[in-house]
């Protein structure tokens, strides 16, 4: 049987039961019947939610309108004693006592929508802010502030005052209770600390959210109940959803037509999708509604005890016996407590000493296996440790020994008792907090660590690492040293350095190599053209000693008082000839040409002495200077495949670096951009910038090229020695990875790429203005 067809026979079957029931009546034609609906959220959201019902019955209904009637609690039984609603939809507590005042009966239930699915019952949530750390659980509720909707409110109060009652806490006594009349100022009260906690109907959290009035996660809900198949938060038990119920002075025929209306309304008609609703059913039983309200003791089921005066008139024999048992208890207990009285006061005495004499005696035992077992781990750690342990004594002398260290030093335990410290550690060292601290307890160490040089057995002078620790004890301040022989790391450490050291050399002739062409063009074009100016020079003297000749016959001639005419003319013709004026503008531009030449071949040669200089020494150094000299040398290989700028920040400090590492580093950069834009090149001139700017604590060179950027395989790889993505034999590998090392390891600087695919790469290289005290950061990258 289809649902339809089960809500016609429900529908059938609830019209018979309304014939009986409901107070007789006729419906005038065209009246209007007011609906009172609780409204538990406020006027304007029960007007839009339930004013699509009313039209939807004036709609089936031809002959009668409907119209709603939102009621807050207190206004509810007024408005039925007064007729001045037809109809009544409240929750369930304010049903039971309206069917039990005013003999309201309902004839249809609520089916609440839940997501995609109807729901029958509801509950109430205790709840309180998330960031309230006091209260976890509902016995955190003794003595805070509790907010609640209304003393009438089923939902929104009564459940969860039986659920706490449940758990022995009475909200009346052991909290202060604030009403607010709607659920909605509940949930802000709570949320903007006008009280701790505070309860409301069971889905009133979740449509706060949906209409973005609350964020659940700030949400804390107490006894949360995940057992009842039920989707919304919940702390209480479930009772049956809201009924709608007809007045006694409503016509039956109406109540018959508003159930059957409503026991077909479509879930998917305006007025369930409205309503937040999938529509009605038939009236569900509402005996656990009935059930909470007796355990509460309130009306309609409050049970009034008899009075004493009442109880003594029923029980006249039962009276007199009770005054008689209790004088006679009552002698008797007078008798009974002066004698219990003394017998607990030496009893109480004599426990507490057995109590005292106990405890102490479990402490002591307690203590004493502690201190054993504590003894036993330390003896076993420090036998079995690979690095030596050595305790000193306020006066040096050596308290413990432990194996590693008669392996590392030569001496046994019982040689070692003998030993003062300048036997085992060298002490001409110019600070030795191992001598500063031997009996001073005044300035304690925990965990120093440094690097000595200790002596073996065999005179052997050996490096040590050691952290030093001191102790207070019983006979002073002792010290406490962790030693371990690094001779080994020692011996890898320069090996290691000089193994880096011959990779940077090698890195630098091999660039330097790649370099050659370009910088012997570079070098060769200043040359020649002094070469050529020098040729110039050397005729531009020719002709002026030959004029200075002719000059130098007219004045003998004018000594010798000799005919001067043709000597003029000599010299005229000879100033005409060697264009005189032309020469004395060319010659000066010519030397300074010269001068050019020279100061460029010297640039060139300063900046080679720089790139291949092994001094690693952190000076005051101009970065400007350093890009324009690595632009210089390297220009025979960019000039050919992209356009070079320079966008540098005059205005930058000097920075403290090494010049030849970071000429060497800027050198790996900018050859990578060159390299990226080789194929580019080919089709259309590739773009490389270089610019310098200030940022923060830090100076920040940027080296630009619009290549097709780095691989995504690649990117995670791109500082790895050896790594490259160019053809096998083309490249080593090494160059961005050198250039990491000498920025980040060397000078505690920064060294980062963005990248874009088709757009270009930059590198970014950041040297701090104060390098002390800066972090080691790790390579990041950030993908377009």
């Amino acid at each position: 049987m289809g649902i339809q067809s089960r809500a016609r026979m429900l529908s059938v079957l609830l019209i018979l039961v309304l014939s009986g029931q409901l107070t007789a009546g006729t419906a005038e034609e065209g009246s209007t019947y007011a609906i009172g609906v609780l409204a538990k959220r406020g006027e304007s959201i029960t007007l839009q939610r339930w004013s699509e019902t009313a039209d939807y019955l004036t709609q089936k209904i031809t002959d009668a309108r409907f119209r709603i009637v939102p009621l807050p609690f207190e206004e509810i039984e007024p408005a039925i004693q007064s007729k001045q609603i037809d109809f009544l939809l409240a929750n369930s507590g304010i049903y039971i006592k309206a069917e039990h005042d005013f003999r309201a009966f309902r004839i249809a239930t609520l089916i609440n929508k839940v997501g995609g699915h109807a729901e029958e019952r509801f509950g109430g949530v205790i709840f309180t802010r998330k960031d309230n750390q006091t209260i976890q659980s509902l016995s955190d509720l003794n003595g805070i502030t509790f907010g609640a909707v209304n003393p009438t409110s089923l939902g929104g109060f009564l459940m969860a005052k039986r659920e706490l009652q449940r758990h022995n806490i009475d909200l009346d006594k052991q909290t202060t209770l604030h009403f607010f009349n709607t659920h909605d100022a509940v949930v802000d009260a709570v949320i903007n600390g006008k009280v701790d906690a505070g309860t409301v109907r069971s889905d009133t959290l979740e449509k706060m959210s949906a209409s973005g009035m609350v964020k659940l996660h700030e949400i804390k809900v107490l006894n949360l109940q995940t057992n009842q198949g039920f989707p919304y938060l919940l702390s209480s038990q479930l009772y049956p959803e809201w009924p709608i119920a007809a007045l006694p002075h409503t016509p039956k025929t109406i109540g018959e037509k508003v159930s059957i209306a409503l026991l077909n309304m479509p879930k998917d008609h305006p007025a369930a999708v409205s309503s937040g609703t999938f529509g009605w059913t038939v009236p569900a039983n509402y005996e656990s509604v009935h059930e909470l309200y007796k355990s509460l003791n309130i009306p309609p089921h409050k049970r009034l005890p008899p009075t004493l005066i009442e109880w003594t008139d029923h029980h006249p024999i039962a009276t007199i016996m009770t005054v008689a048992s209790l004088l006679l208890i009552v002698i008797s207990l007078v008798l009974l407590t002066e004698n219990n009285r003394r017998l607990r006061s030496t009893q109480r005495r004599l426990s507490d000493t057995i109590g005292k004499l106990q405890s102490t005696e479990a402490k002591l035992k307690h203590n004493l296996s502690q201190l054993q077992e504590s003894e036993n781990k330390f003896t076993q750690l420090a036998e079995s440790a690979l690095d030596a342990i050595i305790m000193l004594d306020p006066q040096g002398k050596i308290e413990f020994w432990n194996p590693a260290a008669s392996k590392i030093f030569g001496y046994t335990a019982e040689q070692a008792a003998t030993l003062t410290i300048d036997q085992w550690l060298s002490t001409d060292q110019q600070s030795n907090p191992i001598l500063e601290h031997i009996g001073r307890c005044d300035k304690p160490l925990s965990g120093t660590l440094l690097e000595l040089d200790a002596i073996r057995q065999s005179a052997e002078t050996f490096p040590i690492e050691a952290a030093i620790s001191s102790v207070t004890l019983d006979k002073g301040c002792h010290v406490i040293c962790l030693i371990r022989d690094i001779t080994q790391r020692k011996v890898m450490e320069t090996e290691r350095e000089q193994l880096a050291l011959q990779r940077t050399q090698h890195h630098k002739m091999s660039a330097l190599a790649q370099l050659a062409d370009g910088i012997a063009h570079e070098i060769n074009t200043p040359i020649q053209t002094i070469n050529n100016n020098l040729s110039f020079i050397e005729e531009a003297h020719q002709d002026t000693h030959d004029l200075i000749s002719t000059y130098l016959a007219l004045i003998a001639a004018i000594e010798n008082k000799s005919d001067l005419s043709t000597k003029l003319e000599a010299c005229n013709e000879k100033r005409e000839e060697i264009d005189l004026e032309y020469l004395n503008e060319e010659v000066a531009t010519t030397i300074r040409q010269c001068h050019q030449g020279t100061e460029q071949v010297s640039r060139i040669v300063r900046s080679m002495r720089i790139f291949t200089s092994d001094n690693a020494v952190h000076e005051p150094t101009d970065l400007n200077k350093l890009i324009r000299d690595i632009v210089g040398i390297s220009r025979y290989q960019w000039e050919q495949i992209a356009e070079l700028e320079t966008d540098l920040d005059e205005s930058l400090p000097l920075v403290a670096c090494s010049p030849s590492e970071m000429h060497q580093a800027l050198i790996n950069i900018l050859m990578n951009a060159v390299q990226a834009l080789e194929e580019k090149a080919k089709q259309q001139t590739g773009k490389i910038t270089i610019s310098s700017r200030q940022q923060g604590r830090f100076a920040q060179l940027a080296i630009s090229d619009n290549g097709d950027g780095i691989p995504e395989s690649a990117q995670d790889q791109i500082f790895n020695p050896f790594f490259t993505t160019r053809d096998v034999g083309e490249g080593t590998g090494q160059g961005l990875t050198l250039s990491h090392d000498i920025v980040v390891r060397k000078h505690k600087g920064k060294l980062n790429f963005n990248t874009e695919a088709g757009v270009g790469t930059t590198f970014l290289l950041q040297l701090p203005l104060d390098q002390t005290d800066q972090p080691i950061d790790k390579p990041m990258k950030t993908l377009s």
